[in-house]
């Protein structure tokens, strides 16, 4: 399998996904990797209704993911969707091996910290990206593809 793109927003699937990230990607199916919508079906059903036909959807746990990664040898193009940085970690911690990660959306929550207006992080959030810099993988925070990117890392470091 080739990931195309992999991308941390806590919608999962929704308009911008939709309209800009799949032709992006140039994805012939989406991962959504979630434990919780793994085993949500009004999860499933919600997140099958957003995915076009012509596009192949997979709603597994974690560590199924990790293990369709792992073995799936073939050149399908895919969008890898998780909903928060812990979920990318263990993924890139289980030896998945991904060059960038795209921060589309983390939304403000209780005892979170804003960054940028799509972009709340927790101690948890921002110590799973540090983590996943410190492999090596670029993190960069775009909403849409045509947006301006910028490096996850450099904005967390302005955080007082």
């Amino acid at each position: 399998m080739d990931i195309t793109i992999f991308r941390i927003d806590d919608r999962l699937i929704h308009g911008q996904v939709i309209t800009a990230w799949i032709a992006y990607a140039d994805a012939e199916t989406i991962i959504v990797a979630d434990d919780n919508a793994a085993g949500d079906e009004f999860q499933q059903s919600l997140l099958k209704m957003a995915t076009p036909n012509s596009v192949k959807l997979n709603i597994l746990s974690i560590q199924d993911t990790i293990e369709l990664l792992k073995t799936d040898t073939s050149s399908t193009r895919a969008l890898l969707l998780v909903r928060t940085p812990k979920g990318a970690y263990d993924i890139l911690d289980a030896g998945i091996k991904i060059e960038s990660i795209n921060i589309g959306n983390i939304n403000m929550k209780k005892n979170k910290i804003k960054i940028l207006g799509n972009f709340w992080v927790s101690q948890e959030d921002i110590d799973c990206l540090y983590k996943i810099s410190e492999k090596g993988v670029k993190l960069e925070v775009r909403a849409v593809p045509n947006e301006r990117s910028q490096d996850a890392v450099n904005l967390l470091k302005k955080i007082k």
